[in-house]
């Protein structure tokens, strides 16, 4: 199933190589000088810790300047004992580092999970250097358009700038293009009143918003091929009664971002850093630290990330130096040699992007945040923490979710029952929900632990928490409990009887393009008020949310914005819920028409000038609603009105352009051989 207008943002992608020794941080002895070898794909500092599928640069580094010569000068990549490329290196002047540069990733062999040997030879010097390269888990990022309300009257809607505010993590985490998700959801409209954007109440209906769209069965297990790492609602403008909030959250899954931000990109990354535990890297604002994951500077304060009541916490032993510009760590260019691969090439000093403050263009990553993100990232790294081993027959669940008061006053949203065959284990914490027979029997229980600091930017203290959990729905359970300690909170009844729904439309085969109305009929024998929420597929498997928590029994959707097909494989699937029991519904098959992909290019600017002999960087994206983001050379073709075809490819770079205007052109095409094209004009003098 590809997800809902799924987009994950091409971001610039070539392989640089960067060479290291076998003795790591010493230099090979030549008649010519000394010679080392760095492999870097965003850091020449990685820990050894490099990721298959991303583009790497491979660096000389020599204690005497040399100038590259192609055809003698050269780098030698090999995965096992099959030699994969042998690179030229980057034309340059006398210089001490020389790079040397993948044309396209299909030319380094993908850069696939393997023992890599690099054998470099640079001014008649040479010397070797290892490296593994492996597999990180997909990461997977449901990005949002928010017409949002900022007061009576003032509706807000971001421009398209929010589609390619993904791209700046693909550069500095580490993950493969192919395993970066970043799926553009449909607009979300949050113009009501509720959601004023000037109120803590609106604020916080808008994020329950956004949370509305993880799907259900994400309570019992985050982990799940159909849930998001994190859900992104943009808005266009700053939040809060002063305008001055540039970010919030009330916890996962969701987080609200002003796409206007010039910084934008860089909060993007920082806010999915913290689903991994990342601290802040800010003074004096309120951020909470996280020493064991990443440090700020020693002098900086803020609060505990384990303990948010304690305000003064510093990471004592933390040797990171202040960046100068803003509140951030230093990423030092002479020590951690920040790369942007397929782009700017070599640094300068950086700031880390856990920081605040930072013009976009200094922001970037650490050695001890590639090295922590490296490590979570791993294949199933943190499902065995999360839950016990699966047991043989599914569990009832119910979803519930809601707020709590620190005076214990408990609202909740709508719940959603569900099974699965996850056995979730019990986080702890001081509050729980209890599954209680007729006879106030407890038959199971929950615990959690609501977090009353909203992580915004600046970051603030709210009266009220939200809690999100599965807890197990035993046979017999007649209500269920919100507790603290012996205090019973709330009670929620559980009807005798469950919803009754049937789809209505859309029929069997019929062919749904543009603005279609769903409809359905539900009843409850109980007499119980009903919320549904909708969602579509094409495989019946993976489902995306087109409406959430609706009391109508209609819903109106766009399907020029739906994943089509060739066959006749589309459904539609109604929950209803009374508020615990949930019923769903799934429709007949019907037809999607296939879309054309959507093309960007990010480099060159339209009307750019360059040099005769100037190397041009070609860089841009597709992303197309049935088969994702379209990353492999024969599906993105680039080239030249004077020239005619100049190669494939998210990143070319071209040095060989004849003088004169060039429109250049990318072209997409999808496994249904449909195409469509983006277009710039560059000059060469």
């Amino acid at each position: 199933m590809h997800r809902l207008a799924l987009k994950t943002v091409g971001v610039v992608c070539v392989a640089l190589i960067s060479v290291t020794l076998l003795v790591h941080g010493a230099f090979a002895q030549s008649p010519s000088g000394e010679i080392k070898i760095q492999i870097n794909q965003a850091l020449g500092t990685q820990s050894d810790k490099y990721v298959a599928g991303k583009d790497t640069v491979i660096r000389v580094l020599l204690a005497n300047a040399v100038t590259p010569k192609a055809g003698t000068d050269q780098v030698v990549v090999k995965r096992g004992s099959d030699t994969i490329v042998t690179l030229d290196p980057v034309a340059a002047d006398s210089t001490k580092v020389v790079d040397f540069v993948c044309p396209n990733r299909a030319a380094c062999g993908d850069w696939k999970a393997g023992d890599y040997t690099f054998a470099a030879t640079v001014g008649g010097a040479t010397a070797t250097a290892t490296a593994k390269f492996q597999d990180r888990r997909p990461l997977k990022i449901l990005a949002v358009a928010v017409k949002a309300n900022y007061g009576p009257g003032d509706v807000r809607v971001p421009d398209e700038r929010w589609k390619k505010q993904g791209e700046f993590m693909k550069q500095v985490y580490p993950i493969a293009p192919e395993d970066y998700k970043w799926v553009l959801g449909q607009n979300l409209d949050a113009s009501d009143d509720k959601f004023n954007l000037k109120t803590d109440d609106g604020m916080k209906e808008l994020w329950i918003a956004l949370a509305n769209l993880q799907p259900q069965e994400c309570a019992a297990n985050p982990k799940a091929p159909v849930c998001y790492d994190l859900i992104v609602g943009f808005v266009k403008d700053r939040q809060g009664k002063d305008s001055n909030v540039q970010g919030y959250t009330y916890g996962a899954p969701a987080n609200i971002i002003t796409e206007s931000d010039e910084d934008a990109p860089a909060t993007v990354a920082h806010e999915v850093a913290h689903v991994f535990k990342a601290g802040d890297e800010y003074d004096q604002m309120g951020g909470a630290f996280n020493c064991a994951v990443n440090n700020p500077p020693p002098t900086f304060v803020g609060r505990d990330w384990n303990n948010r009541e304690n305000t003064t916490f510093r990471c004592e032993k933390s040797v990171a130096l202040p960046f100068p510009v803003g509140t951030a760590s230093l990423v030092k260019a002479e020590t951690d040699y920040p790369y942007e691969v397929g782009g700017r090439g070599a640094l300068p000093d950086m700031a880390s992007f856990m920081g605040s403050g930072i013009p976009q263009d200094k922001n970037w990553t650490t050695a001890e945040l590639w090295s922590w993100l490296f490590d979570q990232m791993a294949p199933n790294a943190t499902v065995a923490a999360l839950h016990k081993a699966a047991p043989s027959d599914s569990i009832k669940y119910v979803a519930a979710f809601g707020m709590v008061t620190k005076e214990g006053k408990v609202t909740i949203e709508p719940w959603y029952s569900f099974t699965d065959t996850v056995a979730v284990k019990d986080p702890g914490g001081k509050y729980a929900i209890q599954a209680v027979d007729a006879m106030s029997n407890t038959l199971a229980s929950m615990s959690f632990e609501p977090q009353f600091i909203v992580n915004s930017n600046p970051p603030k203290i709210v009266t009220d928490a939200p809690f999100e959990l599965a807890v197990p729905f035993p046979d017999k359970t007649a209500a269920f409990r919100v507790v603290k300690g012996t205090d019973v909170l709330k009670v929620v009844p559980v009807y005798p009887n469950s919803p009754q729904v049937k789809i209505l439309t859309p029929k069997a085969n019929e062919k749904l393009d543009g603005k279609y109305t769903i409809t359905w009929e539900a009843k409850h024998k109980d007499g119980a008020t009903m919320y549904y929420s909708v969602e579509y597929s094409d495989n019946g498997e993976d489902w995306v949310a087109l409406a959430t928590e609706i009391t109508d029994t209609k819903w109106e959707d766009d399907f020029t914005t739906i994943p089509g097909s060739d066959k006749t494989v589309g459904r539609i699937k109604v929950t209803a819920t009374d508020g615990i029991n949930a019923t769903e519904a799934v429709s007949d098959l019907f037809n999607v028409p296939l879309k054309a992909p959507e093309v960007f290019i990010e480099d060159p600017v339209d009307n750019a000038t360059f040099k005769v002999g100037e190397e041009v960087a070609l860089s841009g994206a597709a992303y197309d609603l049935q088969d994702d983001w379209l990353y492999q050379d024969d599906q993105l073709a680039w080239s030249s009105d004077v020239q005619g075809d100049l190669g494939g490819g998210e990143t070319l770079n071209i040095a060989t352009l004849k003088p004169g205007t060039h429109v250049i052109t990318l072209k997409a095409t999808n496994s249904f051989k449909l195409a469509s094209t983006a277009k710039v004009t560059i000059m060469i003098k």
